[in-house]
């Protein structure tokens, strides 16, 4: 069965995004594209630049800052989905990615794992642009990505963009990295 309706996300609101995240230079939109076989499609966050080319979680020079990102975003409503934060090896930032993890009515947990990930870990959480997932964005001593899709679970220190929708849960960015280890 093909699944050719675009799925509908959450606007980003702008204002609620963490200012130490806006003010890195390290920031693209997402369109929803159709990826992989005819019988098959699915739906995929295709990382784009300002200037409507795709960019690369791994080119800066494809990255730019938030207020260019904010501007194409909102000039261009037909041409953008979101906006995203890429993670790079410049600082100990790091982007844990919880799948399927909340009610999209009530954005209560419902998976119990993912909600005691989130309740031991220090960091700004929001929901995801399914309105299903959660994204928190903390700090640690991490140098490689950690992904167990069993549990829906990605931890990505580098190489990688989280959409971002500013529509938060609970936290904020801390100051000190933690010990990842003992979560």
């Amino acid at each position: 069965m093909e699944n050719t309706t675009k799925p509908q996300t959450l606007p980003p609101k702008m204002a609620n995004i963490p200012l130490e995240l806006k003010t890195l230079p390290r920031w693209v939109l997402w369109r929803m594209v159709q990826v992989g076989e005819e019988s098959s499609p699915r739906w995929s966050k295709l990382p784009m630049q300002a200037n409507g080319q795709p960019a690369s979680s791994t080119n800066p020079s494809s990255w730019t800052d938030f207020v260019t990102v904010e501007h194409a975003y909102e000039s261009n409503p037909d041409k953008f989905d979101g906006i995203g934060f890429v993670f790079s090896n410049a600082d100990n930032l790091i982007g844990i990615d919880l799948d399927d993890c909340l009610d999209p009515v009530t954005h209560q947990f419902i998976n119990p794992a993912s909600l005691d990930i989130a309740t031991r870990l220090n960091g700004y959480m929001e929901i995801s642009p399914s309105g299903t997932g959660v994204k928190i964005f903390t700090r640690a001593n991490l140098s490689a990505a950690h992904v167990d899709h069993e549990i829906g679970l990605e931890v990505y220190p580098k190489s990688r963009y989280f959409t971002i929708t500013g529509h938060h849960l609970s936290g904020e960015i801390p100051k000190e990295q933690q010990d990842l280890t003992a979560h």
